[in-house]
């Protein structure tokens, strides 16, 4: 392919009569560093006609690269998109220079036929509809306004203007002009330019960053922060260059304006808005401690790394040991796919309700009438508990009938309150009513797992036992294998811990669980596996290593 590199290469050449430079001496060589323009010898012609030239030669070279790109290699391709990226940010520094004389001479002639005095030869550019010459632009580029305004700031604060008696002055942000403005090599002067180092998108992210920062620093500082964001946008990508900026704002200005009390008592708060689409809405406004406490509970559900708290302890010797080998063991099987399709966003919601769980699972919340925080709910006994036969014959599941009500948020569907009556850490209490009302069991104490048998699921399970799951045990919930509404037993065999997330899975019955040797294992719907072998939890418990012949 190295032909197809040539012709790359040449297709570039035309533009600008070869502006990307090539060593000639080694036609044959790919370059590594970055592409720099050659420079265009001055020559007659004005500046619109050069450009029209170099135009020409540019759609040529468009015209020519579907075919050359159809046959390049990886390198190549890529060695392109970097050459094409350079043109683009010396295009993006003409339009910057364009931009400033178009402001700096439209004043100057509106100035100059306000100042005549007999009837003007020349019509000033004030009446030509335009209220400014952001306006101008916009229509004579057919370009956004918003991107006038962009290209006249940034031209305001890295190109050089000059005083009302013909003087130069130098621009407000040297170091960002300096690596905007094209320079000679210091190889070659004679030769070789270097291209733009900054695109003009990073360099207004750079220009918006000082405004915010100016009145809230010493100007020595803010010629650091910018001489630091400007070296970082010549090797970095605009995403990280925004995360850098932001860094910066918050090192500089961390309190930010000081709300005062009455500010925060109009917007500081969590407010229950309107349900949307069949799920509750909150909206919350918090300080930064408050904030960063949120992120903290929501971030324990999106971590990848998460694992039991057992393992960081310094009570359990070997413990790290120990999580190493079931690390390095469950990296060496075979890579089984992806079933959390959950987004992050769902993800920190899983983070919050499993802390307000694990909370008021601990017995140490203030008490509220007496009694410690609990979710109650009221639900007829014959809709928490449908005869299996009644169950079986229906096809779908979600016209099953039957509402209970929780106490704070009101009715609910009964299949919600099957899902978490599983676990007594989720609703310790639920109260049935018979046909009268009269109540008929508080609890269900039969019902709901002891901590003996959740200690005997914890030791066999160790976590949720859903395959490639990670969340450990203290997070988990106790399931009945076969519904205890459905006849099944409170007892270890017929219990198996799961997250939320699987517990809720699960109760969607597309997976099932069954045991071998008194563990649980899971069978993937047909879509998923058409096979429907059942699949186990290999991360807290790994297969034992294969025996050693002798």
């Amino acid at each position: 392919m190295e032909a197809v590199g040539e012709q790359l290469d040449e297709s570039f050449g035309v533009l600008y009569g070869g502006l990307f430079s090539g060593n000639a001496d080694d036609a044959g060589s790919r370059r590594t560093g970055p592409a720099r323009l050659r420079a265009v010898p001055g020559g007659e012609g004005s500046g619109p006609a050069i450009l029209g030239a170099l135009a020409e030669e540019l759609a040529t070279a468009a015209l020519a690269a579907p075919g050359l790109l159809a046959i390049a290699t990886y390198s190549e391709a890529a060695d392109y998109a970097g050459h094409a990226e350079e043109l683009a940010r010396t295009v993006e520094y003409l339009q910057l220079l364009a931009a400033g004389a178009v402001e700096r001479t439209r004043t100057q002639a509106i100035t100059q036929a306000a100042a005549r005095t007999t009837h003007a030869a020349v019509p000033s550019p004030a009446d030509d509809g335009c209220r400014n010459t952001a306006e101008f632009l916009r229509l004579r580029l057919r370009i956004p306004i918003r991107e006038a305004r962009r290209r006249l700031t940034l031209a305001q604060h890295t190109l050089s203007g000059s005083t009302l008696t013909g003087e130069p002055l130098t621009p407000p942000r040297l170091h960002l002009a300096a690596a905007l403005t094209p320079g000679t090599d210091s190889i070659d002067p004679s030769r070789m330019v270097q291209g733009t180092a900054v695109s003009s998108h990073a360099a207004t992210l750079i220009t918006a960053t000082l405004d915010r920062l100016q009145h809230h620093t010493t100007p020595e500082t803010l010629d650091r922060i910018e001489e630091h964001l400007t070296t970082a946008a010549t090797n970095t990508d605009p995403d990280f260059l925004t995360r850098l900026a932001q860094r910066w704002t918050d090192t500089i200005d961390a309190d930010g304006t000081e709300p005062t009390e009455e500010a925060l008592r109009n917007t500081q708060g969590a407010f229950i808005r309107k349900p949307r689409h069949g799920l509750h809405h909150l909206e919350i406004f918090a300080t930064t401690d408050q904030y960063e406490h949120l992120l903290t509970v929501m971030n324990t559900a999106t971590n990848p790394r998460t694992t039991t708290p057992a393992t960081s302890t310094g009570d359990s010797p070997g413990t790290g040991t120990e999580h190493s080998r079931r690390t390095a063991e469950t990296a060496a099987l075979p890579d089984l796919p992806d079933l959390d399709r959950r987004t992050r966003a769902q993800k920190q919601l899983d983070g919050l309700i499993t802390a307000a769980k694990t909370a008021l699972a601990t017995n140490t919340l203030p008490t509220t009438g007496g009694n410690r925080p609990q979710i109650v709910a009221t639900i007829h006994y014959r809709d928490l508990f449908p005869t299996h036969a009644a169950t079986s014959a229906r096809k779908d599941h979600s016209a099953e009938a039957g509402t209970g009500t929780f106490a704070f948020t009101g009715p609910v569907a009964a299949a919600t309150l099957r899902k978490i009556a599983c676990d007594a850490d989720i609703i310790p209490i639920p109260a049935l009513l018979g046909t009268n009302g009269e109540i008929l069991d508080l609890g269900r104490k039969t019902r709901l797992f002891t901590p003996a048998q959740r200690t005997a699921l914890t030791t066999r399970d160790q976590g949720c036992a859903f395959p490639s799951c990670t969340i450990p045990a203290p997070w988990c919930e106790a399931h009945h294998i076969t519904y205890w509404s459905h006849g099944g037993p409170t007892t270890t065999n017929n219990g198996v811990l799961l997250c939320s997330h699987h517990h809720h899975l699960i109760h969607k019955e597309q997976w099932t669980i069954t045991t071998t040797t008194g563990t649980p294992a899971f069978i993937p719907p047909p879509h998923i596996d058409p096979t429907q072998t059942p699949q186990q939890n290999h991360y807290f418990k790994p297969p034992p290593p294969p025996h050693q012949h002798e």
